[in-house]
């Protein structure tokens, strides 16, 4: 299988093609071994409370924040490939701290490790790919979300499995599996052609432009609040189903099991319509009025579950899927086309903060919100509202058709 533009399946860009791909999809399997079941980790292994848990999230992600818009601009200026080998080496290490006698600080040091080395490679990945397929990067992010989505399940359904099982060496063992996948990326990366800056664009880079293009930033804003469903699945759910129901430890994986699958199997349908501004923030509002759909049945499910509070709680899983394929749709259309080809690595770091702005204020607020079944509608509310007026305002910006890629540095006009 051939990238768009490339001429044979042996060429060194089909070659990068198919790494990019694997280090997503080995990230994903990693991730889904252990991330999944992480939250039961916390609680059950290392007897760390819910509050804890959100702190120590929050936290680490609170200093992700501070390091990404330079860090960003950092991966436009020196070779994109040493930085992937790095940061997925550091996490690996980082992640056998778990391992070490738990204590609070332990706990809190190696949350906020791994949690910024992943925070710090998010804007790294698709500047690379940029870099590396100008003319086919949607086509590269789109096979490499379909990889990830893939490997994620697989990897929940391992660690459902495992869980299922039982005992705490299972969990250890799910942990190391992930550790092994960050390593194997480290071998990958350093196979990819050097992904250098170009001498000649560095004029074009000084400042944070970003910053001041207020379209960005609107859109920016609009994936904060709309990628809420990210917490809403990961913390919240798992959170109120330990909690507030019956349900046993193993479906929290099954359910993440369940959300990938439906993720590679809809991600390519629901993804269209994205290519200008305007079909990419209505794809976006889609996917939150999803999302507060999902919260409404939510509420139902508190206490012993019965059949239509299994049903009930199917079908939120569902709507929360469908939230995070078409709301992480229309950011992807927003990203690419709002921003200046020329700062790849600094818009994406000034994107990727409305994710960080969520991953420091979602587990708080979906913790404290997710304590009584109130609290789902709240929830609802909090994402509806910013990405409606948004959506409206990119609307009334926005030309109709693709605009050609920008290289403007400043405020557009």
């Amino acid at each position: 299988m051939n990238l768009p533009g490339d001429t044979t399946g042996t060429t060194p860009r089909h070659s990068a093609r198919l790494g990019i791909v694997a280090m997503y999809g080995l990230d994903a399997f990693g991730a889904g071994a252990f991330a999944s079941s992480e939250i039961v980790f916390f609680t059950q292994v290392l007897q760390r409370s819910p509050g804890q848990i959100s702190v120590a999230l929050s936290t680490a992600s609170f200093v992700g924040l501070a390091l990404i818009l330079p860090f960003g601009k950092l991966a436009d200026r020196v070779d994109r490939r040493g930085l992937l080998a790095l940061l997925n080496g550091a996490i690996a290490l980082f992640m056998l701290g778990y391992l070490l006698p738990p204590s609070i600080v332990g706990f809190f040091v190696t949350t906020s490790l791994v949690v910024l080395g992943q925070r710090l490679l998010n804007p790294v990945r698709p500047a690379v790919i940029a870099k590396l397929f100008p003319t086919s990067r949607v086509a590269v992010r789109a096979a490499a979300h379909v990889s990830f989505n893939a490997g994620f399940a697989l990897g929940s359904l391992f660690s459902a499995g495992a869980l299922f099982v039982g005992g705490t060496g299972a969990f250890r063992m799910l942990l190391l599996v992930n550790v092994a996948m960050f390593a194997a990326c480290v071998l990958i990366a350093l196979r990819l052609p050097a992904v250098r800056a170009d001498p000649a664009e560095a004029e074009h880079r000084r400042g944070f432009a970003a910053l001041r293009d207020r379209p960005f930033l609107v859109a920016t804003i609009a994936n904060m609040f709309g990628s809420l469903h990210n917490s809403a699945l990961l913390i919240g759910l798992p959170l109120w189903l330990l909690h507030h129901t019956n349900a046993p430890g193993w479906v929290v994986p099954s359910i993440l099991t369940v959300n990938c699958l439906l993720v590679v199997v809809l991600q390519i349908r629901l993804s269209r319509g994205t290519g200008t501004v305007r079909g990419a923030a209505r794809t976006q509002w889609r996917g939150t009025i999803a999302m507060a759909c999902a919260c409404a049945l939510l509420m139902f499910t508190g206490g012993e579950l019965t059949p239509l509070s299994w049903t009930l709680l199917a079908a939120a899983v569902v709507l929360l899927t469908i939230s995070e394929i078409t709301q992480t749709a229309g950011a992807w259309g927003l990203s690419f086309a709002l921003a200046d080809e020329r700062r790849v690595g600094e818009y994406q770091s000034v994107f990727g903060l409305g994710l960080d702005v969520q991953m420091v204020v979602g587990p708080l607020l979906v913790t404290a919100l997710v304590s009584s079944s109130a609290g789902w509608p709240a929830l609802a509310v909090i994402g509806l509202l910013p990405v409606g007026v948004a959506t409206r305002l990119l609307h009334r910006w926005a030309p109709d058709e693709a605009a050609p890629p920008r290289t403007t540095g400043g405020t557009p006009a």
